[in-house]
C-alpha cells in the first residue's frame, strides 16, 4: 500500500460546504485554498494532512461515496421531498 493515500471528502456545493469547512477547522482539518472566494476550482488538496476535497451537486455526493470516488460525503437534507442518505465507505 502506498503512503500517498488521501482521505477524500465530497461536499455539496454552496453554503453547506462553507459551514462544513468551518466545522472541520474546529477539529484541525483545513484546506486554505478553499477559502479563496474567487476560485472556480472544484478539487482542493491539503498535501500536509493528505486530504482531498471536491465540490459536487448535493444529490450526486452519495453516489460518489457509494462508488468509492470519495471516502466521506457531506450533504444536506431538503425537507420538501429530499432523501436522507447515510452511507459509509
Amino acid at each position: 500500500m502506498s503512503d500517498d493515500r488521501y482521505l477524500t471528502f465530497a461536499l455539496g456545493k454552496g453554503r453547506l460546504a462553507k459551514k462544513t469547512l468551518q466545522l472541520f477547522e474546529q477539529i484541525g482539518i483545513t484546506c486554505e485554498e478553499m477559502k479563496d472566494p474567487d476560485t472556480r476550482k472544484l478539487i482542493f488538496v491539503n498535501e500536509e494532512l493528505k486530504l482531498r476535497f471536491f465540490l459536487a451537486k448535493g444529490p450526486d455526493v452519495p453516489t460518489y461515496v457509494e462508488y468509492g470516488a470519495a471516502d466521506i460525503g457531506v450533504v444536506g437534507y431538503h425537507p420538501r421531498g429530499g432523501q436522507k442518505y447515510i452511507r459509509g465507505a
